[in-house]
């Protein structure tokens, strides 16, 4: 929380709301709260100014600023040259939101958040346990100290990380290649923390992240399959094969005769309930019930 709670933060932006005295939500005792409607005006905090800002960095540099919260930027889906998409910041009852309207084509909002990576909950702000604010942007050194793996490793060969950038944010390039090592297509990380971490390019398919490693499993005799670009790093760094889905929801059953010949397949199950979804989803596999093996952190 930034400012005294006794007085009226005097850093805010504002702009007017019309006429809603209902909104109005002052604390008992005084007229001073943060971030509220007050005498029709709406006050945003630095820290969700910062936010806004950010938001609209997924949508690159070029961009036209009407006003510390309406912003015309680049519209993804129609290959705009003009910025004519508006993405300006508002207030409704779940909190501040980037509100967007492509005003030249009228082009799908789905589509505009499947160009750019988003999704829905991206577009409201939302406070992490600490406090702050999810941020954009992600580098290779960023990523290596949160995961504790070297950088080096990770620009190797082996897995071939390269920094990038994504829509004007700094993004970390994952390359995904088929069972023959042949590259297919890249996933970027844009995030260390919030709901958006990894995006795809639109119209990318979906496929497991390692295939080229599956012969690392054969000689092994066993997998893991885990959830994620991040944790087959962690694997592989150790020596241990895995294979990873793009999220827990994202397994196809026909992805399963990739581990054909594996007699055991280690599906990890973090404390959080991460795995778990995907878990319930290869189990339902007749072919590779008999080798599942839950593996249950602790």
């Amino acid at each position: 929380m930034v400012g005294s709670p006794s007085r009226l933060p005097t850093f805010g932006v504002l702009y007017g709301v019309r006429g809603k005295k209902e909104a109005l939500r002052s604390r008992k005792g005084n007229n001073e709260t943060k971030g509220i409607v007050m005498e029709n005006k709406l006050y945003f905090s630095p820290e969700i100014m910062e936010w806004y800002r950010e938001t609209l960095r997924c949508f690159g540099s070029e961009r036209v600023e009407k006003s510390p919260t309406d912003t015309d930027v680049l519209c993804p889906v129609h290959g705009d040259r003009n910025p004519s998409l508006g993405a300006d910041l508002r207030e409704n009852g779940r909190g501040p939101k980037v509100v967007l309207n492509c005003r030249s084509q009228g082009c799908e909002y789905q589509e505009i958040l499947d160009a750019v990576g988003l999704t829905t909950t991206d577009l409201y702000y939302h406070e992490e346990p600490n406090g702050k604010p999810s941020s954009a942007g992600c580098t290779i050194a960023q990523y290596a100290r949160a995961k504790g793996l070297p950088e080096d490793f990770l620009k190797s060969d082996a897995v071939a990380l390269e920094d990038t950038e994504w829509w004007g944010v700094e993004a970390v390039e994952i390359p995904y290649a088929d069972e023959e090592g042949d590259y297919v297509l890249s996933r970027y990380r844009i995030s260390l923390a919030g709901d958006r971490k990894v995006v795809s390019k639109k119209g990318d398919t979906v496929m497991p992240y390692g295939l080229n490693r599956l012969d690392d499993a054969q000689e092994a005799e066993y997998i893991l399959l885990v959830e994620g670009e991040s944790d087959c790093h962690s694997a592989w760094h150790r020596g241990i094969p895995a294979i990873g889905t793009p999220g827990a929801n994202t397994w196809k059953p026909e992805w399963s005769h990739y581990l054909d010949g594996i007699p055991r397949i280690l599906v990890i199950v973090e404390p959080d309930g991460g795995g778990r979804e995907l878990w319930e989803k290869v189990v339902a596999v007749d072919s590779l019930f008999r080798r599942l093996e839950k593996v249950v952190l602790s």
